[in-house]
């Protein structure tokens, strides 16, 4: 006997609640971000119009996909080694079809975060009703993902909110088994950030989990049906290899071009031993990757296996090759924001406390990417 679904719909109350976090907090943050910006490190801020002060670090290379395509040879940063291979294309072309209608390009991915971060709250809200968390979680998680420390990425032209808002529907699509729409989110995905394609293990678990693996090893329908999702999440961005190889000569530049930042696979270990060791922001990065690896290890405890393994992977990846940039990787994850619900729904006393907290740190944060300082990005 199949169990009836949950409703997904918002309601009013939700949706203007939306409406209103949206508002408050793209002013504050936008305000504060700017103003503090020029107290603090007017030199930052010299020849550049305001789009240019807010389309930072990633932002700028979407930019110039969007302007200039991808490269064929390395001429970017001071050693001229750099180019925008690392970069998918997603966001870079919804960002260069939006500046068709607002006429700057740097403005049309500032657009294209926003709205897509308005979806990823929506989307997110939904998966909480899938999980059947109580109504007061997941208005607290409205505000939270308005007002989490790291929401600049949302104001600022990244694909974070995009990415949170199409892993978070391959989840809902996975928890209703609507392996069809898993395969297709997860392969835009994919192709949004290049870690999307890991998708495919914790689609293979929700569907070992909900099926059995004797479906899968007699090959029955339904295990069909998740081994079809699986194959389909990986094209866009096997699609995107072809296009480097035929482009450029070399289907993994997007993984060789990360030398020109300086991101040379090691133990993850022997990094976070080098930021301790190195302190300051570096020490700052490590503490951010042990609490997010203290919220996947929670999920693992909670048995949330599928979120957890792609909350694993999405860290220790990027991990593996420096702590620059975890505290983006860890906050563009639907796992880490469920997590963090998950918590606040077995305190819910600490609900107003997180909020207080993760605000403060976002106004800190925002400054500091908005003056163009390093460890923001």
């Amino acid at each position: 006997m199949q169990h009836e679904q949950p409703s997904l719909t918002l309601s009013k109350q939700q949706w203007l609640t939306i409406l209103l976090a949206i508002i408050v907090s793209r002013t504050v943050f936008y305000s504060l971000g700017l103003i503090g910006a020029h107290a603090y490190n007017p030199e930052s801020m010299t020849n550049m119009d305001v789009w240019q002060q807010i389309c930072r670090f990633d932002c700028m290379w979407f930019q110039r996909i969007a302007d200039d395509g991808y490269a064929i040879i390395p001429s970017y940063m001071k050693g001229g080694n750099a180019a925008n291979w690392a970069f998918m294309p997603v966001s870079p072309y919804l960002g260069k079809w939006m500046s068709i209608l607002v006429g700057d390009t740097n403005l049309g991915l500032i657009v294209m975060s926003n709205l897509t971060f308005i979806a990823s709250i929506v989307v997110f809200v939904m998966a909480l009703k899938q999980r059947l968390f109580s109504k007061d979680t997941q208005d607290t998680a409205i505000w939270l993902m308005c007002f989490s420390p790291y929401t600049v990425y949302s104001l600022s032209g990244y694909s974070e909110p995009l990415y949170i808002a199409l892993v978070s529907g391959v989840f809902i699509a996975c928890y209703r088994k609507n392996w069809w729409l898993v395969g297709l989110l997860g392969l835009i995905a994919a192709v949004t950030r290049n870690l999307g394609v890991m998708l495919v293990f914790s689609v293979l678990i929700v569907g070992v989990q909900a099926y059995g693996a004797s479906s899968f090893v007699r090959l029955k329908s339904n295990a069909l049906s998740v081994i079809v999702a699986i194959w389909l999440i990986p094209l866009g961005f096997f699609a995107y290899m072809a296009f480097l190889h035929f482009h450029m000569g070399d289907a993994l530049a997007f993984g060789h071009i990360q030398v020109a930042w300086g991101r040379v696979f090691s133990n993850p270990v022997d990094w976070l031993i080098y930021g301790v060791e190195t302190g300051g922001a570096k020490l700052y990065l490590v503490i951010v990757s042990l609490i997010g690896l203290t919220l996947n290890g929670y999920l693992f405890f909670k048995k949330r296996y599928a979120e957890a393994v792609f909350m694993l992977i999405n860290l220790l990846i990027p991990l593996s090759s420096g702590v620059n940039a975890m505290p983006r990787y860890l906050f563009g994850l639907y796992p880490t924001y469920l997590a963090i619900c998950m918590l606040l729904e077995r305190f819910p006393t600490a609900r107003m406390s997180t909020l207080l907290v993760s605000s403060a740190v976002s106004t800190f944060i925002t400054i500091g990417f908005f003056s163009n300082v390093f460890f923001t990005v």
